[in-house]
């Protein structure tokens, strides 16, 4: 009897002393895991301050926490597409090509100035004033008067094209006083071919009265005996060719007989040349061609716009 109770005693303290065993084994895990943690931070710590002090020395050693957080940031980025930039309407026929449509015996295409001019001058007009008898009542009128020499130089790159612009006498003012002009244009001999390119500016206006009797412009020898009046400030750009600085005897002519209605009046205009690349098959002849062109084209623009050619 008493080995029975003894062997009851000791089952019940056995029991007892593992559960306290089961109780304790949690809270060493606990202990057990904050070490680890603390370890790890600890390792952390001394690599980040190394890294910085190597970096600080040896700047081409890289930093691969840098590289991390650089690798994350790059993951979450979204791309953001950039709107296409609207093409200008004279773009759009040189896009959709492989190249210009336009022959190569054709006068180079004329672009916007804003493209293909990076310098641009004011040229010298020289003025000056006669008195003529006035017919019918015995009197005296004042003629202005205005010339200049102009050489156009040619260039052999079109974004660096140099352009003059030349006005007549008191442009764009009104007179009350006739007007007229001569304006005579050659060219550099850096290039055996070229192209010179005439715009008439805005504000130009003649007097559109009876087929140009009261003032007109043209470009000689190309247009012959053609008169151009009313607002030419309407006409396309003119191109001549040029071969071995021939023709030497173009001149800008201009006569006014001024209109004095309050609105601008005279003439403005821009010159700029260009040499023709050496496989360009242009020839005086073909030339010719493209100057008949011009001026059908301005004939049938005509009916349309306030423009007179005579």
């Amino acid at each position: 009897m008493a080995d029975t109770c003894s062997l009851h005693s000791a089952s019940i303290a056995s029991k007892s002393h593992l559960q306290r065993l089961l109780q304790l084994k949690p809270r060493r895990r606990r202990r057990m895991r904050r070490p680890l943690l603390v370890w790890l931070l600890t390792l952390f710590a001394v690599v980040s301050f190394t890294s910085a002090g190597i970096m600080q020395h040896v700047p081409r050693i890289p930093n691969l926490f840098t590289y991390f957080f650089q690798g994350l940031r790059e993951a979450n980025k979204t791309e953001t597409k950039q709107p296409a930039s609207p093409v200008p309407p004279f773009l759009l026929g040189l896009q959709e090509g492989s190249q210009s449509e336009i022959e190569s015996t054709t006068l180079p295409p004329i672009l916007p100035s804003v493209l293909n001019s990076y310098y641009n001058m004011e040229g010298e007009t020289i003025s000056s004033s006669i008195t003529l008898p006035s017919s019918g009542n015995g009197g005296q009128r004042r003629v202005d008067l205005c010339e200049g020499d102009i050489v156009v130089p040619l260039s052999n790159d079109r974004n660096t094209l140099i352009e003059q612009t030349y006005k007549s006498t008191k442009f764009p003012y009104e007179r009350s006083n006739p007007l007229v002009c001569t304006w005579n244009v050659k060219v550099t001999d850096n290039c055996r071919r070229g192209v010179v390119t005439m715009r008439i500016n805005k504000r130009s206006r003649l007097a559109d009265v009876d087929g140009c009797t009261k003032g007109y412009y043209r470009v000689s020898p190309f247009m012959k005996e053609t008169k151009i009046c009313g607002r030419i400030e309407t006409l396309p750009p003119f191109q001549w060719y040029v071969e071995d600085q021939q023709p030497d005897d173009v001149s800008i002519v201009l006569k006014h007989a001024g209109l004095n209605d309050g609105y601008w009046e005279g003439l403005s205009f821009t010159l700029s040349g260009e040499c023709l690349p050496n496989d360009s098959n242009m020839t005086s002849s073909q030339a010719l061609k493209t100057y008949n062109s011009w001026m059908q084209k301005i004939f049938k623009e005509s009916e349309n716009v306030d423009l007179t050619v005579a």
